[in-house]
């Protein structure tokens, strides 16, 4: 085998790898981000990329540009986001659990007794 079969080789080895590890992954989680960014309904609970909690209250489709989501956050408190700031949808179950926690204030400080 000469040296430039085998330089060949290893960089063709090189490029699998990079698309199997890095590029195909994130093309899957950038399609299953638009499936769920597709299927959003008002009344969905989601959560952020700033990791806040709010539920689906509308959903704009623009003629041109990205929709623009409509987000409470609190009970009054309406913001406009773009998909791209939805991370996810929480499912019904995770969305139950995540209202509770909120709702109950933690009596732990996060402090040690030592």
């Amino acid at each position: 085998m000469s040296d430039a079969s085998l330089i060949s080789a290893v960089v063709i080895a090189i490029v699998a790898y990079v698309y199997l590890t890095i590029i195909r992954p994130a093309r899957k989680e950038q399609a299953h981000h638009r499936r769920e960014m597709r299927d959003l309904r008002p009344g969905d609970r989601v959560i952020t990329t700033a990791n806040i909690l709010a539920r689906v209250i509308d959903i704009e489709v623009q003629e041109s540009g990205p929709a623009h989501i409509r987000l409470e956050i609190a009970d009054g408190v309406i913001v406009t986001a773009m998909p791209g700031a939805i991370y996810r949808k929480l499912e019904p179950e995770a969305a139950k659990a995540a209202e509770q926690s909120q709702g109950s204030p933690s009596t732990d400080s996060g402090r040690s007794s030592a």
